[in-house]
């Protein structure tokens, strides 16, 4: 078996332009996601009539379900549903289909790494914060929250690395991200060297995963665990 790598080193340049979309669909669906999974994780502890059965009904069905079928599911139903409604969704952008349903994917995931992060906080801890008067923002960020990140970081972490593997599939409904470029190399090349095109996208993968990782262990080091030594010094 021959790999060209010198082909490999020459596709990893040409695929490299779609990196910053790429980037962006992960920016978007990361920080929109987690904000999803927290309040879906806030509804399921609080137990909220109706929206707590609905939230458990979300997250079981995200969960269940491959992110490929979501993809499709949102891009080719939503502008039906919205349609309904006198909304004329045709024309969207393809990318916002793509990081919505990304957003609902990673969300269910995430809120279930936060629940579970808030439960372990020890009730001692909530009656010492309200005792002092402490409102529910104050409590959630001085007490809560340097409690939670360490318990549900780790999770987080590999939620971030699935988050970026997942966008490798946005190129089914025709976005040109690292593997929408690669398919396209492929067919304009008549399918020759195929191996070496998707070995520069995995090595492309690898990077990008590589760098979320160490980004996310800086944030673990610098935040994280200063929040634990502001807690303590508190």
């Amino acid at each position: 078996m021959n790999i060209d790598f010198s082909y490999v080193c020459y596709v990893v340049g040409r695929i490299s332009v779609a990196i910053p979309y790429t980037m962006l669909v992960i920016v978007i669906s990361g920080s929109l996601g987690i904000l999803l999974a927290a309040g879906i994780a806030t509804v399921r502890i609080k137990k909220w009539k109706v929206l707590s059965p609905l939230s458990d009904l979300y997250v079981s069905f995200f969960r269940s379900t491959p992110c490929l079928i979501h993809i499709f599911l949102v891009y080719y139903g939503l502008p039906l549903i919205l349609r309904e409604f006198g909304i004329d969704a045709d024309g969207w952008s393809k990318t916002f289909y793509a990081s919505l349903a990304l957003i609902l994917y990673n969300g269910a995931y995430m809120s279930e790494y936060l629940r579970p992060a808030y439960l372990a906080v020890g009730k001692g801890q909530h009656d010492a914060a309200d005792s002092i008067g402490m409102n529910g923002f104050t409590k959630f960020r001085r007490i809560l929250l340097p409690q939670m990140l360490p318990i549900a970081w780790p999770n987080l972490e590999n939620a971030f690395v699935e988050l970026v593997k997942d966008t490798s599939v946005l190129f089914v409904i025709g976005l040109t991200d690292i593997m929408g470029l690669a398919k396209k190399i492929i067919s304009n090349d008549f399918g020759v060297k195929k191996l070496e095109v998707f070995l520069a996208a995995a090595i492309i993968y690898w990077c990008i995963t590589f760098a979320v990782g160490k980004l996310c262990q800086v944030f673990e080091k610098k935040v994280i665990a200063g929040k634990q030594t502001e807690k303590r010094v508190g």
